[in-house]
């Protein structure tokens, strides 16, 4: 894999989105079912992956006051003309969220969670007086596989991907050799990761200021007051994380650029590089290629455990994209870069994912300050050591570790999670 196949995956990988990705493609699947077929519903049916359910279950829908999936499954079929990407709740009108209320508790909606699907995942049939309409999500948060109006099959991709979550095969080159490719990139090919810096830090300024949600901020400005907080590094980077979690989680209508199909991934992988970076005054250029190795090793860690997991992915890859990232930015070489990943891996791998909502931020926060203790930490030359728990020889084999772990380990989490959630 060449320097301008990583420019590509990351510019597929790393993209704007509003809301949480589970209700926002909950949302972009309704509308392209609903849009199919128009005329007045008669009813809702939905099959959704474990995964996607738990995560759009209870976290705030973006310009709405509201939560929940029949919500997000309602919103999709009242826009007039929806935009068919991540920022499809970006454009809702008044009149839009009237219409999906009136939907949401007047229309019949049946959903159907799936524990042996792909991970991402989500079959929307849509019935009208026109008839019916089916679309299919899958694989990936935007991956459109297949649509039906009434007996007519306008598309079908599902026998032509096979269950994999994302590009596997990144997996198959060794992570340091990927690291060091994305050191040949010229700046001008990655400088348009740093736009990421400024949309997730207006989102963490949001959580500062805001009184919704957790009150991360206002709560951490109390303690720093009271002496209770400091103002380290340590702190500002998960001030900062855990504020735009917050934030996000309570549904501030604010975009975030996300990192492998995820906001929250995209607030670790970017918020502790950018801290760094301007207390310690870093120079554009190799804060550019920071921000290039968190997203890959986010990505590359995704490869192993899928793009949703049983495992926190917040903490464990995108945690270990940080601190990759951080360490190359403070002068770490590659020695210390693995050390960084390992000590991330062995910390967080038995943080579970249980659905997206504000309470993330909190999970935010100690992902973001193990990203700047592992990569300190290394660079003294600490490395918690094979043997330990699922630490291997190497990265690669460790990422196996994890990757058993999270697939036959945690087989049952998600159906547990979810049986706690509904009761």
């Amino acid at each position: 894999m060449g320097p301008q196949d990583l420019v590509n995956l990351l510019k597929r990988e790393v993209v704007p989105a509003i809301g949480c990705t589970e209700p926002v493609t909950i949302a972009l699947t309704s509308a392209y079912a609903f849009n199919l077929i128009k005329g007045d519903i008669r009813n809702i049916k939905m099959k959704i992956s474990s995964n996607v359910y738990k995560n759009a279950k209870a976290v705030g829908i973006p310009g709405t006051d509201h939560t929940g999936i029949e919500m997000a499954l309602a919103l999709g079929t009242t826009m007039k003309e929806p935009v068919y990407d991540l920022t499809i709740l970006a454009h809702l009108t008044e009149e839009d969220k009237k219409k999906a209320l009136e939907i949401r508790d007047s229309i019949p909606i049946d959903i159907e969670v799936l524990y042996n699907s792909p991970k991402v995942h989500i079959d929307v049939e849509v019935n009208t007086n026109n008839g019916m309409a089916r679309a299919i999500i899958s694989h990936k948060h935007t991956n459109l596989v297949y649509l039906q109006s009434n007996n007519k099959v306008i598309l079908d991709k599902r026998a032509s991907k096979k269950d994999k979550d994302i590009k596997r095969d990144i997996t198959t080159y060794p992570l340091e050799e990927l690291i060091l490719q994305v050191l040949n990139i010229p700046f001008e090919s990655l400088e348009f990761l740093l736009k990421g810096i400024d949309i997730n830090m207006a989102m963490a300024k949001a959580g500062m200021e805001m009184k919704v949600g957790m009150n991360i901020g206002s709560s951490w400005k109390r303690l720093s007051q009271r002496g209770l907080l400091g103002d380290d590094l340590n702190n500002d980077i998960t001030l900062h994380t855990a504020a735009a979690c917050d934030a996000r989680m309570a549904g501030v209508n604010l975009p975030v650029m996300s990192s492998s199909g995820s906001g929250n991934n995209g607030l670790i992988a970017i918020i502790p590089i950018a801290r760094v970076a301007k207390r310690l005054n870093y120079p554009k250029e190799k804060v550019a290629q920071a921000l290039a190795i968190s997203h890959l090793v986010n990505t590359y860690i995704k490869g192993y455990i899928g793009r949703l997991s049983p495992i926190c992915g917040c903490g464990v890859s995108a945690g270990a994209g940080a601190a990759a990232g951080i360490t190359y930015l403070m002068e770490g070489d590659m020695g210390d870069i693995n050390r960084a990943i390992i000590n991330v891996l062995s910390s967080l791998a038995g943080m579970i994912c249980d659905g997206g909502k504000v309470g993330c931020s909190l999970k935010l926060s100690a992902s973001a300050g193990m990203a700047w203790q592992a990569a300190i930490l290394a660079s003294e030359g600490v490395k918690v050591p094979v043997g330990n728990g699922i630490v291997g020889s190497n990265i690669q084999e460790t990422l196996e570790n994890l990757r058993i772990l999270s697939d036959k380990g945690m087989a049952e989490v998600d159906r547990s999670v979810i049986s706690v959630m509904c009761n």
